[in-house]
């Protein structure tokens, strides 16, 4: 083959796509349909419980436009990180929203599942013989840490959608996978290059959000070729710019020039990006770096607690001026109210409008008009929680400051009850690379032929 162009719907299943770009994408003979599932971005109550970012109605809504289009192309459908921790919980749903759209649509084909989450005791005994590398939580991983955590997946690589493509697979549901292996996978099963499928596959991971106007909802094209790849939207109106798909390169990135992955990284210092005409951009020069030892990314969460906020807003420019003693005076009290420490209770301020997102290192500029004040308690029962939120918004409202005029409606509640309980809390806990001796060996795959 010369070529292989790959066309994904969505950057996010679920949340819908525009059905007439993606009819023209369809239109262009794409060789093959990939979507990404799901993600780490939606934080880690949803890989400590198992349950879905989006319900399940909506996922089918996705999917059967994509199924039916790929079986009536009979080209290869590939779904990864299904749905969205990619645990077998959900990807057992995935599997069986295909099964119940093939029924519904009379469609029959050869699917294969893979499976990312890994039992316990194998993570065990796997860490017992050569400790996993940190890359975010700190402090030893042990037994204990596991046992706590909901369950556990691995980031897989293209290698086992490869495996499965070479079977025969024309559906494939997969659990926890990095993103741009999904849309590699087919490139580097015919003998494209590694570096160029994977960067290609990075474009189309998000879709639309690699052109210009950003959409996450627009359906996006790529083309592979022997020493590039070309990158369109399928929206004939949307067009892919230099700056655009350069700028989705170094999308959710810490390092500009290398992007990490299972098995290796992906060198770009070299890429260029030309464009071609008005709506196309053709990238070269990206470059495959295997690891001398392959790895993959483990992601597990454990519960912390339970949470409650109580959520105000502050329009006195004497009590913002005098907020951060005022905050830190309410956490001395609630620590000597209830014993935080010891008790494993946490209490956080996030003052939106001022330093919500960025905290210390906010810039310091002229003070805010208002700010909306998040009080934020987690603690080892729901109704401690939110005892301890509402404690605090109570000296709060009433406490004295230098300058005070009132002695109350210093701040106005924008939802009555105050205290909002948000429910179980999580935290990444599993954040580490295990190492491999096969790349598929920890994610195994299953055949099944639908027939309807």
């Amino acid at each position: 083959m010369d070529s292989i162009t790959g066309l994904a719907p969505s950057g996010s299943l679920g949340s819908g796509y525009n059905i007439e770009a993606f009819k023209r994408g369809l239109s262009l003979n794409p060789h093959f349909i990939g979507q990404d599932a799901g993600s780490t971005d939606m934080g880690p109550y949803y890989h400590g419980t198992g349950r879905t970012f989006l319900p399940r109605a909506t996922y089918k809504h996705d999917l059967a436009i994509m199924l039916k289009a790929a079986r009536a192309a009979r080209i290869p459908l590939l779904v990864g990180s299904v749905l969205t921790s990619g645990c077998d919980e959900t990807l057992e749903m995935g599997l069986d929203i295909i099964r119940e759209i093939a029924k519904e649509e009379g469609l029959s084909f050869r699917m294969a599942a893979i499976s990312s989450e890994i039992p316990k005791a194998e993570l065990k005994r796997r860490m017992a013989a050569a400790p996993f590398e940190s890359i975010g939580p700190e402090g030893t991983l042990t037994d204990e840490i596991l046992d706590r955590c909901g369950p556990i997946c691995a980031q897989m690589g293209s290698e086992p959608f490869v495996k499965a493509l070479d079977a025969g697979a024309e559906v494939i549901i997969a659990g926890r996978a990095c993103d741009d292996s999904v849309f590699a996978a087919l490139p580097v099963l015919k003998g494209f290059d590694t570096g160029l499928s994977l960067h290609c596959g990075k474009i189309l991971e998000c879709a639309g959000l690699s052109a210009i106007p950003y959409d996450l909802g627009e359906p996006m094209l790529g083309t592979i070729h022997k020493d590039n790849f070309i990158v369109e939207p399928g929206n004939a109106a949307h067009r892919c710019t230099t700056v655009s798909v350069a700028g989705h390169s170094l999308y959710e990135r810490g390092d500009f020039e290398f992007q990490p992955g299972p098995g290796g990284l992906n060198d770009l210092s070299q890429a260029v990006f030309e464009q071609i005409d008005e709506r196309r951009v053709r990238v070269s020069g990206s470059r495959f770096v295997p690891d001398a030892q392959y790895k993959v990314k483990l992601e597990g969460a454990e519960q912390v607690g339970f949470r409650s906020i109580v959520i105000v807003g502050i329009r006195d420019p004497i009590m913002i001026r005098e907020l951060d003693p005022l905050l830190e005076e309410t956490r001395e009290r609630a620590e000597h109210r209830f014993g935080m420490k010891a008790n494993g209770i946490h209490l956080r301020f996030r003052a939106y409008g001022r330093d919500a997102v960025m905290g210390p290192l906010e810039p310091g500029g002229a003070p805010p008009r208002e700010i909306g004040l998040m009080v934020d308690a987690v603690a080892p029962t729901q109704e401690l929680a939110t005892g301890v939120a509402m404690y605090a918004r109570g000296h709060l409202q009433h406490a004295s400051y230098p300058g005070i005029l009132t002695t109350a409606g210093n701040m106005a509640y924008p939802f009555s009850p105050f205290g909002i309980p948000v429910g179980p809390a999580h935290r990444f806990s599993v954040y580490h690379l295990m190492p491999l001796k096969d790349a598929c060996e920890i994610f195994p795959m299953t055949l099944e032929e639908v027939r309807n």
